[in-house]
């Protein structure tokens, strides 16, 4: 009578058990996958630094959710010391950023991307009827806050205004035409009105010959009717959104006083034809050059 073996289903649960122990052996042997630390720091200019520590070499993988969605996803490789490091620039509101090695799990974190603080708009003093160099600027911005004076589109200087909002700087520019305007630094889409200007060569002393002469061919005042003194003030070159009433707010402190704005641009005009002629006060057009008298 034949005797059946059962040696073959013994080596077979012997490969399955040697199987499930190298299986087990893998699993807990494995270095275990941590996700990765994250830390996240917003500058007050709004830009986010995401940064923090993973194997080095390894590559990052974040995304950036606002309310539900993915706004921005991206990578970052570790170097050699475990570092990694990212600069983003969002739009203020809260946000959420995942970041995970593979298909390991991930670092979750919430920041938030403050609005910017509202600047104070800048203004400038009124300028003298004939400015001759060197010319004192003055006027008032958000206190504290750096300003860059810009001399037809070029950068020429810096300064800080007071405690008190109050800012000055002298303007040394050839004689002649310029434009002069003031904006922040850190926000330089923040300006003040661009103001037209003419600098007149500086004055020098004459000699005692010289001004006896002056003075001997100056015309008897009843020969000639006086010239009316110009009004003191500043060129203004219109923007757009511009219109008088709101000007007339802005430098007077009036908006009914638009009509002096109007006044004194055509009298100016009469004279010279770099100023506008204002014949509608609801009309004035980004680009012209008005004068906007003192208040």
């Amino acid at each position: 009578m034949a005797t059946t073996r059962r040696f073959p289903l013994v080596y077979d649960a012997f490969k399955a058990l040697v199987a499930l122990l190298l299986l087990l052996a893998i699993v807990l042997l494995a270095p275990e996958r941590t996700p990765p630390e994250v830390e996240v720091a917003v500058d007050p200019g709004g830009t986010v630094t995401l940064s923090g520590t993973a194997p080095r070499g390894t590559e990052v993988t974040l995304e950036v959710l606002r309310e539900g969605r993915v706004v921005d996803r991206f990578t970052a490789r570790a170097d050699d010391l475990g570092r990694w490091v990212a600069a983003r620039g969002y739009a203020p509101g809260r946000y959420t950023l995942t970041a995970r090695l593979g298909q390991g799990p991930a670092t979750t974190l919430d920041f938030e991307v403050p609005a910017p603080a509202a600047l104070a708009p800048i203004a400038i003093d009124p300028l003298p009827a004939e400015p001759r160099a060197p010319l004192r600027l003055s006027g008032r911005a958000e206190p504290g806050e750096v300003l860059v004076v810009f001399v037809d589109g070029l950068a020429v200087g810096e300064i800080t205004a007071g405690p008190d909002g109050r800012w000055a700087f002298t303007l040394d520019a050839p004689a002649g035409g310029h434009t002069v305007q003031v904006a922040y630094r850190k926000a330089p889409e923040i300006a003040g009105p661009a103001v037209a200007l003419v600098l007149e060569p500086a004055e020098e002393a004459g000699t005692p010959a010289e001004t006896n002469m002056a003075e001997a061919t100056e015309p008897d005042a009843t020969d000639a009717a006086p010239e009316p003194e110009p009004v003191e003030g500043q060129a203004y070159v219109v923007q757009e959104g511009d219109w008088l009433s709101k000007l007339a707010e802005v430098y007077l402190g009036d908006p009914m006083r638009y009509d002096e704005i109007r006044e004194a641009t055509n009298a100016r005009a009469a004279s010279d034809d770099r100023f506008a002629t204002i014949e509608d006060d609801n009309l004035i057009y980004p680009g012209e050059t008005i004068w906007i008298p003192a208040p």
